[in-house]
């Protein structure tokens, strides 16, 4: 079970995305994540690299998520997150992205 995030605690989803030449996307996290939410972020990591016409690459995404949020609002945020980390990758950006969560 998954305690409630502090007061004042940080209510921020952050991936990050590392490119490889082999195809398949592998996921990361420091510490265990809510059951699905790796399933969602390599899914969301592998449509993004094919609507960019990368399909054949594939790449490391780590998650960094508060714990105590409703599965739901974090497979949400989680989703967001890893695409816009594709897509700022794969434009040369730096590929850390943060998304606020509001709940």
């Amino acid at each position: 079970m998954l305690r409630p995030p502090r007061s004042g605690a940080s209510r921020t989803v952050h991936a990050r995305f590392s490119v490889r030449e082999a195809p398949g996307v592998t996921v990361g996290a420091p510490g265990p994540l809510p059951y699905g939410v790796d399933g969602v972020a390599r899914r969301t990591a592998q449509r993004a690299l094919s609507e960019a016409g990368r399909g054949y690459l594939g790449g490391h995404v780590e998650l960094r998520a508060p714990r105590g949020l409703a599965p739901r609002v974090l497979r949400r945020a989680i989703d967001r997150a890893v695409a816009l980390a594709v897509a700022a990758t794969l434009h040369g950006a730096p590929p850390t992205t943060r998304i606020r969560l509001r709940t």
